[in-house]
């Protein structure tokens, strides 16, 4: 391991925030397509939850690079697990919710060659 990030967000932040310039900040296109999708309260948990995400991908990375939130394109597997691959740069992610919050854990574990 050599970065981890943390961050959590507090829901109704997020909801009061929303707008498409926010979510084109936030968001990658193809997350922004995967929320409309949601209903408004499922919509909200997901951008606070892609925000929390994003942010602690940034402080993981941070000396190493200095991606911004829209070019981070956090997908789920096919169990459901979060999974972000962003250049050569090996990273593990984890999203919860809670009520009111969003919260998210980055480690970097290393470059790739090449």
């Amino acid at each position: 391991m050599i970065g981890v990030g943390i961050d959590i967000v507090e829901n109704e932040r997020v909801r009061k925030a929303l707008s498409p310039a926010f979510l084109r900040h936030v968001l990658s296109k193809e997350e922004i397509a995967r929320s409309k999708e949601y209903t408004e309260k499922r919509m909200v948990e997901f951008v606070s939850g892609r925000f929390a995400c994003k942010e602690a991908i940034i402080k993981a990375l941070s000396g190493y690079d200095s991606p911004v939130m829209s070019e981070l394109n956090i997908i789920n597997n096919e169990t459901g697990k979060p999974e972000i691959k962003y250049k050569n740069y090996r990273l593990l992610i984890s999203i919860s919710h809670e009520r009111n919050y969003s919260c998210a854990m980055a480690i970097l574990e290393g470059v790739e060659n090449g």
